[in-house]
């Protein structure tokens, strides 16, 4: 991992409107966080995870390592995409992205969901957003018709399994050649086929002030500066 004193979070109005060269760069910072040859794809990057309504670049010395992209989708606020490059994963630059998106794009109070097959990212959402799915312990009724009402959202075709809140197929494939480890991989070993493209459909009702709350946690707990742009 490389060193930093100084992490940039820069909010972009129009992100459909970065350069070439950005975007090109995004592209390489998303292949190199999946650890996958080939994915995401380009494609998949710049059209359907740049264009958002709140769009978060995290740069080192004016170079993009990582970003997030927010939207709401089905009256919940959708945490799209997250990706930091692996050089510089493990500080705390991912679970900082996605909060601050997340705190720019809800409401006073509302659902915040996302879709993964990464155990990781289970874990944040349960932590922050009070989020399930959870095991051995079911989601309230309505939050599990909102997480459905989003898989649908997302992909019309889609099969949904309400009781495990699995997107059954999401992906086209497995995201990654091998999933993080993490202490609740072995939850989402049983409920995904990571080789089908399922992903666990995920979400937790949650206020604006215990988001902002618990980013300036983040912020005051890192050994570099962050600052918001």
């Amino acid at each position: 991992m490389d060193v930093f004193g100084k992490l940039q979070l820069n909010l972009h109005e129009n992100p459909e409107q970065l350069d070439q060269s950005s975007l090109d760069r995004l592209v390489d910072v998303a292949q190199s966080a999946f650890n996958k040859d080939g994915q995401p794809k380009y494609d998949d990057v710049v059209e359907h995870i740049v264009p958002s309504n709140t769009f978060i670049t995290a740069e080192v010395d004016d170079e993009i390592v990582g970003f997030s992209s927010t939207d709401t989708v089905a009256d919940t606020t959708y945490a799209v995409g997250l990706a930091v490059h692996e050089d510089y994963q493990g500080e705390g630059i991912g679970k900082l992205a996605r909060t601050k998106g997340v705190m720019e794009e809800m409401g006073d109070e509302d659902v915040v969901t996302t879709r993964t097959q990464n155990p990781a990212v289970l874990s944040y959402m349960q932590d922050l957003f009070n989020a399930y799915p959870r095991e051995n312990e079911e989601a309230p009724e309505e939050l599990e018709a909102s997480l459905e009402d989003l898989a649908y959202e997302l992909d019309p075709e889609t099969d949904f399994d309400r009781e495990g809140l699995v997107m059954e197929g999401a992906y086209p494939e497995a995201m990654y050649d091998e999933i993080p480890d993490h202490e609740l991989k072995a939850f989402t070993d049983e409920v995904l086929d990571y080789e089908c493209g399922d992903a666990l459909m995920i979400g937790g009702e949650v206020s604006r002030d215990e988001v902002e709350e618990a980013y300036d946690s983040m912020v005051e707990d890192r050994d570099y500066e962050v600052e918001m742009v």
